[in-house]
């Protein structure tokens, strides 16, 4: 079955890409089975680059001189703030550290959620954030799916009181965007491509498949555990 994928176009408040064609073929990578996890994790590293040159677009800016060897003055328009990185463990670790390349000073937080597999609802593990008052916060996770585990981010980063909120994925679903847009119409998501779908398991469709596993490894759990879930 073939899917229309709408990559880089505007749907609710989604941000575009110039670099549409580069993009395009970092996503074809990072859906094929055949990418192994090295180039699988490095695709992803690079897509988070470039969504991270878009959000340099949204940031305050401030006029800066330099002198040069030659004499001459030169004026440039300069970022004038920091956001704080955070990012959702483990599928997002890839796309996080395209953005720390963007901004490399700035501070990082981070969020374990697992996923039981068959309420579809996100648990929060561990939490470690800095402080985020009145800071511009980039959120990245690899798969924006059925939203539930990107919104529980976004409500514990609220309770910090933030001033603005980014969300970076490699792959958003429509009915994820949908749900993010609607419990707060003023976060900007920012996505390589759109899927139109969910299978009944959550999933992207057409997708990636399990992004966590296709970087790391699949998970293995003890016999005797009782947890199904995914990170």
């Amino acid at each position: 079955m073939k899917y229309i994928i709408l990559s880089f176009s505007c749907f609710a408040n989604i941000a575009g890409h110039a670099q549409t064609q580069a993009l395009n073929q970092l996503v074809y990578e990072i859906r094929d089975p055949k990418t192994d996890a090295l180039h699988f994790r490095n695709a992803l590293e690079t897509i988070g680059e470039y969504l991270a040159l878009d959000v340099l677009e949204e940031l305050n800016t401030k006029e800066a001189t330099v002198q040069t060897l030659t004499g001459a003055d030169a004026t440039h328009s300069l970022v004038d703030e920091i956001p704080v990185l955070v990012t959702i463990l483990r599928a997002g670790l890839p796309l996080n550290s395209g953005v720390q390349k963007v901004f490399p000073h700035s501070e990082v937080g981070f969020l374990a959620m697992s996923r039981n597999e068959t309420t579809l609802k996100a648990q929060v593990d561990y939490i470690a954030l800095p402080n985020l008052k009145n800071r511009r916060i980039i959120l990245t996770d690899t798969m924006l799916a059925t939203g539930g585990s990107l919104l529980d981010a976004i409500r514990i980063i609220k309770q910090y009181q933030p001033k603005t909120i980014f969300v970076l994925a490699a792959i958003a679903s429509k009915p994820g965007i949908a749900r993010i847009t609607q419990y707060d119409p003023s976060i900007k998501i920012f996505a390589a491509a759109i899927d139109p779908s969910l299978n009944d398991k959550g999933y992207i469709i057409p997708g990636l498949g399990d992004a966590g596993d296709r970087s790391y490894g699949d998970k293995y759990y003890l016999p005797s555990s009782e947890s199904e879930h995914r990170k």
